[in-house]
């Protein structure tokens, strides 16, 4: 199977057509013998409660409240507790056959956070992980969320990287089950989106690191992730 990974921009778009592309790419990589094809997008607002995700305790107001401030609530089946999605955020669905590119679930989760490392790194942020939980973080406020499912050998979820979004709706929840997690954005940091391309040139430039570091999956074999 070729080891570059095909990218698709598909902009704004619910959580359930998300899902649906997601399904759909998981479809073509055997129908066309891919390894690796990757969706970058934004979603409206909603909040998912992944696999040991609960609304009376993950939500830190009534579903109903949530609701009425316009956000869709959805269980899902990805790893993790809750997480939160609104314009501006960039969510990236890297659906891959880690069984064809030989990897191990924690090399894959290597090859995400050194992708997602590197590209921070040519934006000149200074980033570190916590090994009290999964993500990037710039000093202690959180830039990058992760949360994946991996089934027969296939990857799905993924990551999701606030850029311009709303950062005061995340005191809708307990953000990877912490309350008061601190978290941030390129916004925040001081970036002008539209002068990086705007969501698709950042989503571009993030896959121009993630195929390098596909095409040197070798390296990412029992790999340890060493922030700068």
């Amino acid at each position: 199977m070729a080891s570059k990974a095909e990218s698709r921009f598909l902009g704004r778009i619910s959580y359930t057509d998300g899902l649906q592309a997601q399904t759909a790419a998981l479809g073509e990589l055997d129908d066309r013998g891919l390894s690796a094809i990757v969706l970058g997008l934004e979603h409206s607002p909603v909040i998912t409660l992944g696999v040991r995700g609960k609304a009376d305790v993950d939500l830190q107001l009534s579903k109903a409240e949530v609701t009425k401030r316009g956000f869709e609530v959805v269980k899902t089946d990805r790893g993790g507790q809750a997480t939160l999605h609104n314009p501006g955020q960039l969510v990236v669905y890297p659906i891959c056959n880690i069984k064809a590119l030989g990897l191990g679930v924690r090399d894959y989760v290597c090859l995400i956070e050194k992708t997602s490392g590197a590209w921070l790194t040519s934006l000149n942020i200074s980033w570190s992980r916590q090994e009290r939980e999964p993500g990037i973080f710039v000093g202690e406020k959180k830039l990058v969320a992760l949360g994946f499912r991996i089934a027969h050998g296939k990857t799905s979820h993924g990551i999701a990287i606030n850029i311009e979004n709303n950062l005061e709706d995340f005191g809708l929840i307990r953000t990877c089950g912490i309350a008061d997690q601190p978290v941030t954005s390129l916004s925040d940091l001081g970036f002008k989106t539209q002068e990086l391309g705007g969501l698709s040139g950042l989503f571009e430039g993030w896959m121009t690191h993630f195929n390098a570091h596909l095409a040197d999956s070798e390296a990412l074999k029992g790999c340890q992730i060493v922030t700068p």
